[in-house]
């Protein structure tokens, strides 16, 4: 009988799901997450299963710790190396600006120029050593980094990625020389062109490092004190697990672990329901993350922002976060207008419905004035906690009705209607904006507030479909229990594709497919488990957006004329219109080796005898309807459920609005149907 527990550690709560492989069910503790140590928190989840932690077959983990790092500059020490003459690389940056008016902004360097040093070598375009490096420059910037007192190193030399022999003969003295800081190098970190943005890169990985290898370090030890002898499996930004030895050395691939684990489960589950083109839409306390699945594949991208001025240059799901939570704090500006955002109340003190300390009105704290969710409802397994409703009417009133001289419902009401509305433009971001209709998608929603709001999400863009997971509230973590291993291989190529030899291009994908071969069955995956799959980054020279090509077939048949008559294949079906005349550049040349996992069935559990009937007040768009309260757990397949209609389970709360309504799938999903 196989156990695997997949977790998720979120701002505010942390999921812990528990999966019995025999009888293809789940176990859940969701418990408020504990900011200070985040493995206490993981930890507590795992107690309330009363389970033998020796006895678990696996466990795979999603995290914050190295997105919260770099949003609160809270990281190491850290130095950036660089080639003599671009010291202020990650200053300078693109010349762009936050807001497309005003000239000022509040950009700060993950590494101040203080700490950037300069040393004297030079790599040229084609990867020939102009300036060769000395030892004399190395004993020099050993001087300065101890006297800095920096602990981690970022290097990321000119043309690195094409010749990266100074880069390591820098790591490789700095590992001799200072034992204790640890070293990011850029041809291993973000092996790309770019500057920029392989600089900032690989010093959001340097900074990041080791806060992420002490944290999953105390996760490894706490669990190998309870018996737990393998090694626990970190989500990755690409939709993969890795150990947590390589995910603390490579910690900038583990930035968006969360959501992309939750998108990897709405793509499940939207194949599972016959709804392969979905949106999936995680609501959580502190933010809304959003990303399109276009025939239940997440949309992959190989280059992102952390925030303004921090891209990341790496391959992973192409996901649109905004500040829209249940903790997003309500509040009126200057101009007297009524805001949401971004800033949250976090899990501590949290909403003022949480009774934690909390005195500003949150989306939270709004649900419960509209009795979307119920006064007397449990969030989550956390024992000794209860709402606070009279706490969240109260501040409501103070804070936002009483000045815009509204009701406490009418301005509750409206903070909802402000939230929503931020999320709509957030779905459209990523569908309208790239050429899909959003009417053609399912909207997934799931996070511990999401189905609170997905249907009006869904009605406010125009989508006729809704599906929610079994354990919305708790997605992410089930999409870490989904986590194949992947691993991502990158060749820097930048030359025009007519004046590449077909061996360049084999022997690049050759060398790729064994190191991942390798790799995958070092960690015991068979070869009917192993798979590799291969890209071209290509674009026409001077452009600065490229466009993948995925070398489906032998590699053999990927000659230089094939991979430009691909390329303009799909330029023309993704611009549209006269394919333009002009050099193309095969920019790198990229693969991705899978070692497949067990994969994760879910059946719906066996319904529970509940004789008790309840109803409450709620209030909607139009008006105020009392409705009827179901228990998920009483659920039987195939049963439809009509709104208005609020759903209670553990970890959330689901509001079915007017004219919507529901079935439920054998595998316990909700499918909901919504009229415009």
């Amino acid at each position: 009988m196989a156990h695997v527990a997949g977790i998720d550690v979120g701002g505010t709560f942390t999921d812990v799901l528990l999966y019995d492989e025999d009888r293809q069910g789940l176990r859940l503790a969701k418990v408020f997450s504990t900011t200070e140590m985040q493995a206490d928190g993981l930890m507590n989840g795992l107690r309330q299963f009363d389970f033998p932690l020796d006895q678990l077959d696996a466990l795979l983990h999603g995290t914050t710790v190295a997105t919260n790092a770099v949003l609160e500059r809270k990281g190491a020490k850290t130095a950036l190396i660089t080639t003599t003459g671009f010291r202020d690389v990650l200053e300078v940056r693109r010349r762009d600006r936050p807001h497309t008016y005003g000239l000022t902004g509040d950009y700060t360097p993950i590494v101040p120029r203080s700490r950037s040093f300069e040393i004297d070598e030079r790599v040229d375009f084609a990867g020939n050593i102009v300036k060769e490096l000395s030892s004399g420059e190395l004993e020099t910037l050993t001087e300065k980094l101890r006297a800095a007192e920096i602990e981690s190193v970022a290097i990321c030399l000119i043309n690195s990625h094409k010749n990266s022999v100074h880069e390591q003969a820098i790591a490789d003295h700095l590992a001799h020389e200072m034992p204790d800081v640890s070293v990011s190098a850029s041809h291993q970190i973000a092996p790309t062109l770019g500057e920029f943005e392989r600089a900032s890169t690989t010093a959001i990985n340097a900074f990041v490092r080791n806060l992420m290898t002490a944290y999953l370090g105390a996760v490894q030890s706490r669990m190998a004190s309870a018996g737990f002898e393998r090694d626990v499996l970190v989500m990755q930004s690409n939709g993969g697990v890795i150990p947590a030895a390589r995910a603390g050395e490579y910690a900038v691939r583990t930035l968006l672990s969360g959501p992309a684990a939750g998108t990897v489960a709405a793509a499940a589950f939207g194949r599972a329901a016959d709804l392969p083109n979905v949106i999936s839409c995680d609501m959580g306390g502190t933010s809304f993350d959003v990303a399109l699945i276009p025939g239940g594949v997440p949309s992959v991208t190989a280059e992102s922002e952390v925030e303004y001025g921090l891209p990341l240059k790496i391959p992973m799901i192409d996901i649109k976060t905004i500040g829209a939570g249940g903790g997003s704090i309500a509040y009126i500006d200057r101009a007297g207008i009524l805001r949401v955002g971004p800033e949250s109340a976090g899990s501590l003190p949290g909403p003022v419905c949480y009774g934690r300390g909390g005195t500003k009105p949150t989306v939270s704290d709004a649900n419960v004035v509209l009795g979307r969710i119920a006064s007397d409802q449990k969030l989550g397994t956390q024992a000794g906690f209860s709402l606070d409703a009279a706490g969240a009417w109260e501040a409501i009133r103070r804070e936002i009705a009483e000045p815009l001289e509204m009701t406490v419902p009418q301005a509750a009401l409206a903070i909802i209607r402000i939230a929503n509305e931020m999320m709509a433009n957030a779905i459209r971001m990523v569908s309208v904006d790239k050429g899909h209709d959003p009417r053609e998608f399912a909207l997934v929603g799931f996070g511990g507030a999401g189905p609170l709001h997905i249907a009006e999400l869904a009605r406010a863009i125009g989508c006729r479909s809704v599906i929610i997971p079994p354990h919305p509230g708790a997605l992410s973590a089930f999409g870490c229990l989904m986590g194949d291993v992947k691993y991502d291989f990158t060749t820097s190529v930048g030359v025009d594709v007519t004046a590449i030899d077909d061996t360049v291009i084999h022997e690049a994908l050759a060398e790729h497919r064994n190191s991942g071969t390798q790799q995958l069955a070092a960690e015991g995956f068979p070869e009917d488990r192993r798979k590799v799959e291969h890209f071209a980054v290509l674009s026409y020279a001077q452009q600065m957006y490229t466009l993948d090509i995925t070398l489906s077939g032998p590699v053999e048949n990927w000659t230089p004329a094939a991979l430009a008559d691909a390329f303009v294949e799909k330029y023309a079906q993704t611009f549209g219109g006269r394919v333009r005349e002009g050099a193309i550049n095969l920019i790198e040349l990229r693969s991705v080796a899978t070692g497949h996992r067990p994969a994760v069935e879910l059946r719906a559990a066996e319904p529970t005898e509940r004789t008790e009937t309840e109803s409450r007040a709620i209030t909607f768009e139009d008006g105020e309807h009392t409705v009827p309260v179901l228990w998920r757990d009483t659920f039987q397949p195939g049963q439809i459920i009509t709104g208005p209609a609020v759903i209670h389970q553990t970890d959330t709360t689901t509001v079915l609005p007017p004219r919507s309504e529901a079935e439920v799938r054998s595998n316990g999903s909700l499918v909901v149907k919504v009229e415009a």
